[in-house]
């Protein structure tokens, strides 16, 4: 009788484990149709947690960000460089160089950013869906303004005024190029430099 004691008193400790088990911890809450429980909304601190770590840079993907920003920075201050040629910069050589130093620029700064691009996996890619279309938008308007001085070098009809006001169009849209791969950066915590 003695052993039989402590066998009763764990029974009854447990008994209300197992019942509470068979109700899923809800005490009375229905389970809907077909007798499943079904898992509580999540948490949105928790959401937002999981979000953060799906779009987290890694080590590599910082460093390319880095090299993307700078050679969008660098083909912005090309383009700003451009406009104070002034008016009377007549000599076509020095125009069509500095038009082709600012084409090279650019260049360089979309290479960058499609290499940045490449190195977004999946769930990257899927978790900044928004940030990623809005970077494609305003690449396409640094590669129209680009196209367009590459046409005006082909042609043979470039001016400094028409120069020095393309790369005002094309300062602007590397602007807005820099501003959305920061925004893509800090979505990914990656510090701006």
């Amino acid at each position: 009788m003695r052993h039989c004691r402590p066998v009763i008193a764990l029974m009854f400790l447990l008994f209300p484990l197992a019942v509470l088990a068979q109700h899923g911890g809800r005490h009375g809450a229905s389970t809907g149709s077909g007798g499943g429980t079904t898992a509580p909304p999540e948490d949105p601190d928790t959401a937002t947690f999981k979000h953060a770590v799906a779009v987290q840079a890694s080590v590599e993907q910082a460093g390319q960000f880095r090299l993307m920003i700078t050679s969008t920075e660098a083909a912005r201050q090309q383009a700003h460089d451009v406009q104070n040629l002034g008016s009377n910069a007549s000599d076509s050589v020095a125009l069509s160089h500095k038009a082709n130093e600012l084409q090279s620029s650019v260049e360089e700064a979309q290479k960058e950013n499609r290499a940045f691009r490449q190195s977004l996996s999946d769930s990257q890619e899927a978790g900044l869906k928004n940030l990623t279309k809005k970077l494609t938008k305003s690449n396409a308007a640094v590669g129209k303004g680009a196209k367009a001085i590459s046409q005006q070098l082909e042609q043979g009809t470039l001016t400094s005024g028409w120069l020095m006001n393309a790369a005002a169009n094309l300062e602007r849209a590397l602007v807005a190029f820099r501003s959305a791969q920061f925004n893509l950066g800090k979505q990914m915590g990656i510090p701006s430099p």
